[in-house]
């Protein structure tokens, strides 16, 4: 349940994600809802955050593959999720229960993508970069919609239009 008030910032990113999905020719606006594009700009960066730490840590340390993913993508999700939470889907719900559900799609989604498939693709020879990469693609889509329909279910698209602020000065 929204109970809070957005913070400029979410209010700031409201209005630069509702000019970007204007910009967007018709067809896409009918098919990507706002909260994807807020999604995929704040996941991308929590991806470069991810990799920037994956490139450090692999070059300064050996570290197994699952031992290096997992140190970036806990990071990355940690500041994926507050972000999204503020930002995106602007919700000012019970925190406890979003971050509970928000831990199980991590969970889940570390064991299938980031753990299962990245496991599949270390033998083929693939440089650890590419390995992510592959995955960040696998699992963008999988946890923005456990995000859309679980984690931040209540976000409708009326009450994104009514509370979507004028662009601020």
């Amino acid at each position: 349940m929204r109970t809070g008030v957005d913070g400029p910032a979410a209010l700031w990113f409201a209005a630069f994600i509702r000019r970007v999905h204007a910009a967007l020719p018709q067809t896409l606006r009918r098919l990507l809802p706002k909260t994807f594009i807020g999604y995929a700009l704040i996941n991308g960066s929590a991806f470069l955050l991810d990799m920037g730490f994956l490139a450090i840590v692999t070059h300064f340390f050996a570290l197994p593959y699952g031992v290096a993913f997992s140190m970036g993508y806990a990071l990355a999700s940690v500041y994926a999720f507050f972000l999204n939470r503020t930002l995106n889907f602007r919700e000012h719900g019970d925190l406890g229960k979003q971050s509970g559900k928000y831990v199980l799609v991590i969970i889940s989604n570390y064991l299938i993508w980031i753990v299962g498939f990245a496991s599949l693709l270390q033998p083929t020879g693939i440089h650890v970069m590419v390995a992510r990469v592959v995955t960040a693609c696998c699992e963008g889509i999988y946890i923005y919609l456990m995000l859309r329909l679980w984690v931040f279910p209540r976000v409708r698209a009326d009450l994104a239009a009514q509370q979507d602020p004028v662009t601020p000065a």
